[in-house]
């Protein structure tokens, strides 16, 4: 496993550097949802045909036109590019997201940060790491939170009531990659995050990174076995995640 591992890190980085320099050059061909080109199919496609071709048993989960969860021991969840948005308008913090799920649990996660050239990966019991490097989520909680709503997150209200519960927090709200923001927390960068989103394709491998960082990360339900279905995630330090949970809860009642 240690060698397709190897693989699709080398992909997604190659294909992350042929993004930077595409990036605010290319169009939205999106017909029945926003903020689709034609490299996240590429990306998708190019991430199925390196699992198909090491097992075709493998499943593939993926936001573009494989977004049907399959139940079965291996399952690769893909968001080929994570802001897409982002990538389009030619702004940083785009990112090639993937991880191995094996019983529903996340195995491996790797998300490459173009626009930087930061790669986070991680492996069950094996860390956190970025370019290499081990991460740690923060030891000292500043109550330094990301609140971060989808573009098209429908509830407003519960996206004001989080950001009353917080007023006496340093609070990060932006339009990067989701799942960079979760590995921003793996590495300390931030103390907490609550995300309230539109599918749940990052969020296994960024739930891994933070978990193997040290921090814990669920669902609304306090469930670090997430499901295709969730839509709201927490996570941080000890500290902040046992600070943000309850909350959560209280904002999305």
């Amino acid at each position: 496993m240690e060698q397709l591992y190897g693989e699709i890190i080398d992909f997604i980085v190659a294909s992350g550097k042929r993004l930077k320099l595409s990036a605010g050059k290319v169009a939205d061909i999106g017909v029945t949802k926003k903020y689709l080109t034609e490299e996240d199919l590429n990306v998708e496609r190019g991430l199925k045909e390196i699992i198909k071709k090491y097992d075709s048993r493998h499943e593939f989960f993926a936001e573009e036109e494989n977004d049907n969860f399959f139940n079965a021991e291996n399952v690769w969840a893909a968001d080929p590019i994570s802001g897409t948005h982002n990538f389009i308008q030619g702004e940083p913090h785009y990112a090639i997201v993937i991880s191995h799920l094996v019983k529903h649990q996340a195995v491996f996660a790797a998300v490459y940060d173009p626009s930087v050239d930061e790669l986070f990966t991680a492996e069950l019991g094996k860390g956190s790491f970025k370019n290499g490097r081990p991460i740690g989520v923060s030891r000292k909680s500043k109550k330094n939170i990301i609140l971060r709503p989808s573009m098209n997150w429908p509830r407003p209200e519960v996206i004001q009531r989080m950001s009353k519960f917080l007023e006496t927090s340093k609070i990060e709200t932006n339009r990067y990659s989701i799942a960079l923001n979760e590995c921003w927390v793996a590495e300390g960068r931030f103390d907490g995050i609550a995300e309230f989103t539109k599918d749940a394709f990052p969020e296994y491998a960024g739930g891994l990174i933070i978990r193997e960082a040290g921090g814990a990360f669920t669902n609304l339900d306090g469930l670090s076995d997430i499901s295709p279905t969730d839509k709201i995630f927490i996570g941080g330090n000890e500290t902040s995640y046992k600070m943000l949970l309850p909350l959560v809860r209280q904002a999305a009642k």
